[in-house]
């Protein structure tokens, strides 16, 4: 089988690159944006002698260059998106890059298609404390109130069931939580963020939804070879820290920071009167804590990779390895 993985230079697409031609496909076309990293090919034909490796440089923004992209693949796994940027930055390399993907994918006959999505897509903010956070939980209808990424990745999946419908296309969404690793950032803004000089801790006590960048590798592979046709699978590890551990991890292991908690009662109160304020100043201070996301985002729930298992995925890196690393090439980054 001839796969394209797209966004093959990302932080996750090296791995599932690797993790595609270790579980077998061996024809396996990979998608850059530009030149792909600085050995990366190299790395992969001394790791993979027997399969066929090469590399193609598209913009999906341009549609005219994507049926060569696509010529000839049978299955193409989609990890390209717009992670960073204005909003419209996002919604375009995101949804329209994905839009023009898979007009080129229906011209040329693609058979299956495994995107990979966001814990952002779910409408968890109803959800009660403590419940299982599985695939049974709905998406989003827009996302918009959780803000432009998950407004882009809940567009993105509603677009490629619209695709399935029209084009009848085999579809697999995977939708990894926090995806962590050397090389990958420091914190979620589940944890908390950095402000004025202090760290604020957010999560606290909620459970942090982990997936090491191999893990997670693993897991598209996983489902690219033997995922259910029209599923969605969650992907996290096991053994799962929160918020507060992941972060006494980072401050014993990386760098003290001045910390200040905030209980998850105050958080709500404080996004309340910031969405006030957002509309009493026009704008001046971007209401970006919505109790809508404060609700979704910062309250337990308990994550399952149960559907991911039954396809036959396991943890290869455990969670405190993963963290262990993490932490040690975080610690050899300049502040």
């Amino acid at each position: 089988m001839k796969v394209l993985l797209t966004g093959a230079g990302g932080f996750l697409g090296r791995c599932v690159a690797d993790s595609l031609l270790a579980a077998g496909i061996d024809d396996l076309r990979l998608h850059f944006r530009g030149d792909p990293p600085h050995g990366l090919l190299e790395d992969l034909g001394r790791r993979h002698p027997g399969a066929r490796i090469e590399a193609s440089a598209a913009n999906l923004l341009y549609a005219r260059d994507l049926p060569a992209l696509v010529a000839g693949v049978e299955c193409i796994v989609h990890a390209a998106a717009g992670m960073r940027g204005s909003a419209a930055d996002m919604f375009a390399n995101t949804v329209v890059g994905t839009r023009n993907l898979l007009d080129a994918a229906a011209g040329a006959g693609v058979r299956r298609v495994v995107m990979v999505g966001s814990f952002s897509v779910y409408r968890t903010e109803s959800l009660p404390r403590g419940a299982v956070h599985d695939e049974s939980v709905p998406i989003e209808d827009v996302g918009i109130e959780k803000g432009a990424y998950a407004h882009a990745k809940t567009r993105q999946e509603h677009l490629l069931a619209e695709y399935r419908g029209r084009y009848g296309f085999e579809t697999i969404v995977l939708r990894p939580g926090v995806i962590y690793g050397p090389g990958g950032g420091a914190f979620s803004s589940r944890v908390g963020i950095r402000a004025m000089g202090v760290f604020f801790s957010l999560g606290r006590g909620a459970e942090l939804p982990l997936t090491f960048v191999e893990n997670c590798a693993d897991a598209v592979a996983q489902a690219t070879l033997n995922g259910v046709d029209g599923r969605a699978y969650n992907v996290v590890d096991d053994e799962l820290p929160s918020c507060s551990q992941y972060l006494r991890g980072y401050q014993a292991n990386v760098g003290r920071l001045r910390v200040l908690a905030v209980p998850y009662w105050l958080f709500l109160l404080g996004s309340r009167w910031l969405v006030r304020y957002n509309r009493v100043s026009k704008g001046q201070l971007p209401a970006v804590f919505t109790p809508y996301v404060v609700r979704s985002m910062y309250r337990p729930f308990r994550h399952s990779n149960a559907a991911l298992k039954a396809l036959g995925w396991r943890q290869r890196v455990p969670t405190q390895d993963g963290l262990a690393r993490t932490f040690e090439a975080l610690a050899g980054k300049p502040p």
